[in-house]
């Protein structure tokens, strides 16, 4: 289930939802002789898939997170409590409301800061156990992606329910490897950080071949200075190429060769700030307060915990953006 309960569209301060967008016909078969009533109460989000690019890169070691569903403050409206466990082990607690469609089953939400519509749909429930939700979330700029998430009233879910939630997801043109199974890391309680015990991955894994490539500077006779990834230091240095072949680990910006081979290891190395200049502003992640901070202008950081914008370091280290994500956002 998605990452907070099944119904309520996820993400989204209530002060973020305003309007409710243009419904379009059905995408999904809801589930027959839906009961919202027996529907309300605390899921917890055991297992997602995704086309976001976003939730490919950050597939990682997930936890469940929890929903609870609530009569609404207003009149045709859902209320709901998320709380998820993000990376560094603190808890988050994030509140919306979501509007209840004519179609018993369905559910809508736009985010206006983010511009995007999500239209959720319950496909199949027995609501004292399991639930399984279709989204389907598009921006104003015409991107859309869509998504599955298995709820479970208890932190764990058979084994032939979670058959059943893969086989949807193929149904659905989902490739196997998109599908997320969370981890059971205990109750989220907000304000709590929990110690994490499980050893970090093995980045080198992630890294395509040739940023593990060492820089190259090519049989040709020429000072083109050009920046190659340093996996052991995990930043993109300069190196004099020569002007022709050597390998790929070779970029014209520092930009691209950040974009290109860091991984969200970066997220864990520490805020590094040293003074330069004819540099654009650039944000870190703080690994203490789990936000990007953005350096005062004429600082620089050295290592590849740098991003060029607020948005890319939020969506690169799994900064929940309270108002921005899918029906039960994922991570």
């Amino acid at each position: 289930m998605h990452q907070s309960s099944t119904l309520v569209i996820l993400l989204g301060f209530v002060g973020l939802l305003h309007g409710v967008p243009v419904l379009t016909d059905p995408l999904y078969t809801t589930q027959e002789n839906f009961d919202l009533s027996k529907f309300m109460g605390k899921w917890h989000d055991i297992a997602v898939a995704s086309t976001c690019p976003w939730m490919q890169r950050h597939k990682g070691d997930a936890a469940i997170g929890t929903l609870e569903l609530q009569t609404g403050s207003t009149e045709g409206k859902i209320s709901m409590t998320r709380k998820m466990k993000k990376r560094l082990g603190t808890c988050k607690q994030i509140s919306g409301e979501y509007q209840i469609t004519d179609t018993p089953g369905r559910f809508t939400y736009h985010v206006a800061k983010w511009g995007a519509d999500v239209d959720a749909y319950v496909v199949h429930t027995n609501y004292d156990e399991y639930a399984i939700v279709l989204m389907s979330k598009q921006k104003t700029g015409g991107e859309k992606t869509k998504s599955a998430k298995l709820y479970s009233r208890t932190m764990e879910v058979r084994d032939t329910i979670l058959d059943d939630f893969k086989r949807l997801v193929k149904e659905q043109g989902m490739a196997d490897d998109t599908v997320v199974v969370k981890q059971n890391k205990g109750e989220c309680i907000p304000g709590v950080e929990t110690v994490q015990t499980e050893p970090q991955p093995d980045i080198t894994v992630t890294l395509f071949p040739s940023c593990k490539a060492s820089p190259d500077v090519g049989p040709c006779f020429g000072m083109v200075q050009r920046y190659f990834y340093n996996s052991t230091s995990m930043s993109c240095q300069l190196f004099s190429y020569g002007g022709c072949s050597g390998n790929q680990n070779n970029f014209v910006t520092e930009r691209d060769c950040l974009q290109s081979c860091r991984t969200e290891a970066a997220c864990r190395l520490p805020m590094d700030a040293q003074p330069c200049t004819g540099q654009p502003q650039i944000w870190a992640f703080d690994s203490n307060s789990g936000l990007c901070l953005a350096y005062k202008k004429g600082y620089c950081q050295n290592n590849s915990n740098k991003f060029y914008s607020k948005r890319e370091c939020d969506e690169y280290c799994g900064v929940t953006k309270d108002g921005e994500g899918e029906f039960f956002k994922a991570n």
